[in-house]
């Protein structure tokens, strides 16, 4: 396969890093030939990563990294979620491959425009929806779609984790994040950009397992565990799905994080996936990031705690992961991505369903 010529625009999104060290399977098939980021911060950061690979040039402005690399063939657009559809029309008019990060916008204005161009453009289009990818999600949709487990009568989906605005604090600015200073009720000192929109794979894998639409939602939202957070740190959603199946979704930042200075993934624990499927004839239930609990003593960097640490992610083929699914609808070896902008939208409405319910204090019908 030849190598695809991939520049990066903007690192805000906390998984750009983790691509830019060659995370996921089939990474071989880039060569990242550029980096861009306003955020002289940021952008060292990037250039430090990358030190050991020569000749990649950096860039305060995309526009310009777009004008010096002709020799492009695609994108990955990292930036912050407000600057998305700009930055997608721009690799548009330079007919680039777009790999673009979640989400590729919550103005589902801006969405429809996105999703109409994409319709006629003829070059691939990925969206970063990467749970599709976890054996665990892709075992229960075999399991439900074989009818294994009978008449689906309810989904439980918690998407769970520590708050990474400690960290990344464009992450809590609700100018970047959501787009816009929406309070999450009326004259609340808290808005719109928090947990809920940090997590579109609940929404996601619930109608990728089951291949049903969300049609009522109900969600509701208390005071933040975080006071000086600018925005909402958890919610629950309630509500249905196609066919009167009934849902939970918890996408909350309720794992609290350690009062460090630099991000540790460490206790309690950081980050949770889990999946209960109850159907007529049988029930599953599985956690994507499973792990081994233990103790460990004074001498570890969190002294005389309980500890979770991450099981060995389980083997699959180079193509059944995200880069290598975009690498493989590049070259023409499957007709399109895996996760689309359709994938993406569909998340991005129960997601503002969600606000729209805590805002009005009602139920949405979609």
């Amino acid at each position: 396969m030849k190598k695809i010529r991939m520049m990066i625009a903007g690192t805000a999104n906390p998984h750009v890093p983790l691509y830019l060290r060659g995370a996921g399977r089939n990474v071989e098939a880039l060569e990242i030939v550029a980096v861009s980021d306003f955020d002289a911060v940021r952008l060292g950061q990037a250039s430090e990563i990358l030190s050991g690979r020569p000749g990649i040039r950096y860039y305060h402005d995309y526009r310009a990294m777009f004008e010096a690399h002709p020799e492009a063939d695609a994108v990955m657009i990292g930036s912050d979620n407000v600057d998305h559809f700009e930055m997608f029309k721009a690799a548009v008019e330079r007919r680039l491959h777009i790999y673009m990060m979640k989400v590729i916008s919550m103005d589902e204005d801006e969405c429809r425009r996105m999703i109409e161009i994409g319709r006629s453009y003829d070059r691939v289009v990925q969206c970063e929806l990467e749970l599709h990818f976890c054996p665990q999600f892709a075992y229960a949709r075999k399991l439900y779609r074989s009818g294994a487990l009978g008449e689906l009568k309810s989904v439980y989906l918690t998407n769970i984790s520590q708050s990474p605005c400690n960290y990344f604090p464009n992450w809590g600015d609700p100018q970047l994040s959501y787009g816009k200073r929406m309070p999450l009720r009326p004259g609340a000192a808290v808005f719109r950009g928090g947990a809920i929109t940090d997590h579109p794979h609940p929404y996601d894998l619930i109608r990728w397992i089951t291949g049903r639409e969300f049609r009522i939602v109900n969600a509701v939202s208390a005071r933040n565990q975080r006071a000086r957070l600018a925005v909402e740190d958890h919610a629950a959603l309630t509500g249905e799905l196609d066919g009167g199946v009934k849902y939970f979704v918890n996408p909350s930042y309720s794992n609290l994080e350690e009062e460090v200075p630099a991000r540790r993934l460490l206790w309690p624990k950081s980050l949770e996936c889990n999946l209960k499927l109850t159907g007529s004839l049988g029930y599953f239930a599985c956690d994507y990031f499973d792990r081994h609990v233990y103790i460990v003593g004074k001498n570890f960097a969190s002294p005389d705690r309980l500890i979770a640490d991450s099981t060995p992610e389980l083997p699959a083929p180079a193509g059944a992961s995200l880069i290598g699914s975009f690498a493989a609808a590049v070259a023409g070896e499957r007709p399109g991505p895996e996760s689309t902008l359709e994938d993406s939208f569909a998340a991005v409405r129960v997601m503002n369903a969600a606000y729209d319910s805590i805002y009005r204090n009602t139920t949405i019908e979609l």
